[in-house]
């Protein structure tokens, strides 16, 4: 017998058209432990248990039914193989119901800044460790989508459910850039230098071997590698190292986001005691620039801080020397082309808030890249 247990909503421009993305399925997957773990804590603390007893779950599973429209909502189900089966009648199903709102009150009072321990103590808050982990800036996990208070996990709200456990080391996911300073074959890790010096420890596996042998090869001529995975932190946020590896690439050398992770080891006073240093957020909306709306089969282009705290680009293709400097506060930017052969130049102001004039720079490299211009 199959009821709905729960039906949280999925927001987020990678759900549009009611779709879950397949690496999100480990995030729902964790679901099950989950609830299944908080309705023993919770059966424990109503009988006066020790533990619970064994056989519990017997006869009970949690599947995903189906996805239904919204922006992505899991049908996610409780299902009895056998009614009458184990310790575990449906006059017991409370337990998991309660367990799915304990939960739920645990991400609505991080989102509000209350007390999380009133909901699941802080052992149980260590599941946030995997659950929600698949989530990116900007999406949210709505767990009880339509309510006044619909308990929105987030990477900020997640965080602070992280926080509040006993969990001295945190995993997200994450993606860094460095050299490889050093591979050990016998025990398939590697030491990844990242920008400023720091190293961090990572493992590899045979399917990215050959990609960290090429960038430990050219350590000495720069060659940079971009690599994915889950990372290890500490309560401080600081990085120690990866332990799952997703994807590795060998980059380019003037790679913007690569050069962005430079930038922001800036200091104040970095030119001769002179020079402003761009905000992080600054350095955030640049990087999504890049990731978001720059296409990557178009050039790189250089990227050099600016005394006044901005940025400027500068493309040298075809016969079009093209720079672009930003003033990151205004997000506004003066374009100029000149074509080295005829000697024609091209100026304009754009406002790169405006999903237009973004767009607008995307197609003039795009036509300078090809000569058209």
């Amino acid at each position: 017998m199959k009821k709905p247990l729960i039906e949280p909503r999925f927001v987020g421009a990678r759900f549009d058209g009611h779709t879950i993305p397949l690496e999100l399925l480990k995030d729902i997957s964790v679901l099950e432990e989950f609830v299944i773990a908080v309705a023993k804590w919770i059966f424990v603390q109503n009988n006066v248990r020790i533990r619970a007893p064994k056989g519990f779950t017997d006869p009970l599973s949690i599947g995903l039914s189906e996805v239904k429209d919204g922006s992505a909502i899991p049908g996610i189900t409780i299902d009895y193989i056998d009614d009458s089966a184990g310790l575990f009648p449906a006059a017991n199903e409370d337990y998991f119901f309660r367990a799915v709102q304990a939960i739920g009150g645990a991400i609505n009072a991080a989102e509000h800044n209350e007390p999380i321990t009133d909901h699941l103590p802080a052992n149980l808050l260590g599941y946030f460790d995997r659950f929600g982990r698949g989530l990116r800036e900007g999406e949210v996990l709505e767990f009880f989508p339509g309510k006044d208070r619909p308990a929105r996990l987030t990477k900020l709200t997640r965080r602070r459910l992280l926080l509040a456990s006993q969990n001295e080391v945190l995993t997200d996911e994450i993606t860094v850039r460095g050299l490889v300073s050093e591979l050990d074959q016998s025990k398939m890790s590697f030491e990844l230098q990242l920008p400023g010096g720091r190293k961090i420890a990572a493992k590899v596996d045979a399917i990215h071997l050959d990609t960290i042998l090429e960038a430990m090869s050219g350590y000495r001529t720069g060659i940079k590698v971009s690599v994915s995975g889950v990372g290890r932190f500490d309560r401080y946020e600081r990085l120690h190292s990866l332990d799952v590896i997703e994807d590795a690439a060998i980059i380019d050398t003037n790679d913007p986001l690569a050069r962005i992770d430079e930038l922001r080891l800036l200091k104040v006073g970095w030119l001769d005691g002179r020079g402003l240093v761009p905000a992080s957020s600054d350095f955030d909306w640049l990087e999504s620039f890049f990731v978001d709306t720059y296409p990557p089969t178009l050039p790189s282009p250089y990227i050099y801080p600016t005394e006044e705290g901005g940025v400027q680009l500068e493309w040298r293709t075809g016969n079009q020397d093209v720079s672009l400097e930003i003033d990151l506060a205004s997000l506004s930017g003066d374009l100029h082309c000149l074509n080295t052969e005829t000697m024609q130049e091209i100026s304009k102001v754009l406002s790169l808030d405006d999903p237009t004039h973004k767009q607008a720079l995307v197609d003039l490299i795009s036509k300078a890249a090809k000569g058209e211009i």
